[in-house]
C-alpha cells in the first residue's frame, strides 16, 4: 500500500513539474542586435578631456544567442546619409580618431557593450570651421541566426569640439521676478541652479559672490535703472559650493530678508532691484564666459488701490462748464476710470488760470506710499500736458498736509509717479501748477 502511495506522489510531482515549465519564451522575439543611436548622432568633444566616446550596441530578445560584432568606417554610409537628408558632411580625416577595438563579443546574456572611439582633440580643433565633418561607421555581425536590422547597423557621428564649462543654468536676467509685498514672509529661500555642460565625474568645487558691477553694466546696456538691494537683504548661505560627482547640476541657496527693504514701519524702500551673482572660480576646467553671471530681479512696489469707490468731491476747472462741450465725456470722473483712453479737460475756449485742483475721496483711510497719474495715450496723447504741481492729503477733508511736489520730466512721459512719506489719509488734493506750452 505504501508503495502505491509513493508512486502516486511521484506521478503528481511529475505533473506539477510539467505544469510549471517557463513558457515566457513563447512571447519573446528572437535575439536581435543594433546600435542604440542609429543613423545620426552629435557628440561634444571637450577640450582637456581625454575620455573616449562610447558607441553603444544593444542586444535584445530571448537571450539565447551569442555573436561577434565588428565595426568599420564606411564612406558609403555618409554618402547615403547626405543624399537622404540634404546635408554636406565630409568624412572625418583618419588622424582625428582611433577605434580602440574593432570587434565586440556578445554572449547569450550580454545586453549592451560599446565601441570606444578616441578623439584627437588637437587635430579636430585644427579642422576648418566652415566644413562639417562626420565619422560614418558600419557594423557587421558574425551570427546569421541573430536579426540584424540594416537601419540599426550604421550611423553618422558628428564630433563638436567645445570647452568644458561650469555655468548658471539660467544666466543673465532671470524670469520670473521676485515680488515681495508689505505683508510678505519675513524670509524667503531662493534656490539657483548651477550646471556643467559635460558629464561631471568628480566633485566639482566652485565659488560665487555678489558683484554690483553687473548691475551697472546691465543698466548701461539696456537703459534700465535697477539698484542693488540694501546690504543684508539677501544673504548667500555659502560662497564655496560643490557639484557632487556624477551630477551635472546642483543648487545653491540664498535667503531674502524682508527687513532689508522695510527696516521699520515707517520706511518702505520701494524700487526695482537686482541680486547680481557671479561664479568667480572652479576647481576643474573653466567658467562659461557667456553664462558666468546671474541677475535675479526683485520688484518691491506698493499695492495699487482700487479706485472703484472713489469720488471727486471738488475741482476748479472743466471743459463741461462751457455749454458747447456739455455732451463730451471729459468730466473729472474720467480721472478715476482706469482707462488711459479717456481723460479730463480743463476749460478750453475761455481757460481759467492755473493752478487747477481736484479733491478725491478714497471712501476709507489708506496708508499711502506712492502717488501718481497716467496721461492719455494714442491719438489723444497730445492732451496730456500737465508739467508740475503738488499733492496734499487729509483725514477729515478739512486740514490738509502737503506730501510732495511732483514734476513730469517731459511732455511725452505717459506715467508720472513719486514716492511719498508713509502717510495715512482718506482725502487727496491733487494740484496742477504748471503746464507744458503747446508745440
Amino acid at each position: 500500500m505504501r508503495k502505491n502511495i509513493f508512486q502516486l506522489l511521484a506521478v503528481i510531482f511529475i505533473v506539477l513539474i510539467a505544469s510549471c515549465q517557463d513558457d515566457r519564451d513563447n512571447y519573446m522575439v528572437n535575439d536581435q542586435i543594433g546600435l542604440l543611436h542609429p543613423e545620426h548622432t552629435t557628440t561634444n568633444v571637450y577640450v582637456g578631456d581625454s575620455s573616449p566616446y562610447s558607441l553603444y550596441v544593444i542586444k535584445s530578445g530571448k537571450g539565447t544567442k551569442n555573436t561577434e560584432i565588428s565595426i568599420s568606417v564606411d564612406e558609403s554610409v555618409l554618402i547615403d546619409y547626405n543624399t537622404e537628408n540634404g546635408t554636406s558632411y565630409h568624412i572625418l580625416p583618419s588622424d582625428c580618431y582611433s577605434i580602440q577595438k574593432n570587434t565586440l563579443s556578445f554572449t547569450e546574456s550580454d545586453y549592451q557593450k560599446a565601441f570606444e572611439i578616441q578623439w584627437n582633440i588637437e587635430k579636430l580643433s585644427a579642422l576648418q570651421s566652415t566644413i562639417d565633418y562626420a565619422l560614418p561607421v558600419q557594423l557587421k555581425g558574425s551570427n546569421n541566426s541573430i536579426d540584424f536590422s540594416p537601419e540599426r547597423m550604421a550611423t553618422v557621428i558628428v564630433p563638436k569640439v567645445t570647452n568644458p564649462y561650469i555655468e548658471f543654468k539660467h544666466s543673465g536676467l532671470y524670469s520670473p521676478t521676485l515680488m515681495p509685498t508689505i505683508d510678505d514672509f519675513e524670509e524667503r529661500e531662493l534656490h539657483v541652479a548651477v550646471a556643467t555642460n559635460y558629464d561631471n565625474k568628480s566633485d566639482l568645487t566652485y565659488k560665487i559672490e555678489f558683484d554690483p558691477q553687473l548691475i551697472v553694466d546691465y543698466n548701461k546696456e539696456h537703459g534700465t535703472t535697477y539698484k542693488m538691494l540694501p546690504e543684508g537683504t539677501c544673504v548667500l548661505e555659502k560662497t564655496e559650493l560643490t557639484i557632487p560627482a556624477l551630477l551635472n547640476e546642483a543648487f545653491f541657496k540664498m535667503t531674502f530678508h524682508k527687513k532689508g527693504i522695510i527696516p521699520d514701519e515707517n520706511t518702505h524702500l520701494f524700487g526695482e532691484y537686482i541680486i547680481p551673482i557671479r561664479i568667480t572660480s572652479v576647481s576643474k576646467y573653466g567658467i562659461n564666459p557667456e553664462a558666468a553671471s546671474f541677475l535675479y530681479p526683485v520688484s518691491f512696489q506698493p499695492n495699487q488701490i482700487n479706485k472703484t469707490a472713489w469720488k471727486v468731491l471738488d475741482y476748479n476747472s472743466c471743459i463741461l462748464e462751457e455749454p458747447q462741450y456739455a455732451g463730451f465725456l471729459l468730466g473729472p470722473e474720467m480721472l478715476l476710470d482706469n482707462n488711459t483712453g479717456t481723460f479730463w479737460g480743463s476749460k478750453w475756449d475761455a481757460p481759467k488760470p492755473l493752478p487747477y485742483y481736484f479733491v478725491f475721496d478714497m471712501a476709507k483711510e489708506y496708508t499711502l506710499f506712492r502717488l501718481g497719474y497716467s496721461n492719455p495715450i494714442g491719438g489723444d496723447s497730445w492732451r496730456g500736458n500737465a508739467k508740475a504741481g503738488y499733492i496734499e492729503v487729509s483725514s477729515d477733508n478739512k486740514t490738509y498736509t502737503k506730501l510732495v511736489d511732483w514734476e513730469s520730466p517731459n511732455r511725452e512721459e505717459r506715467v508720472v509717479t513719486c514716492n511719498v512719506p508713509t502717510t495715512k489719509a482718506r482725502y487727496i488734493r491733487f494740484v496742477i501748477t504748471t503746464a507744458f506750452v503747446p508745440a
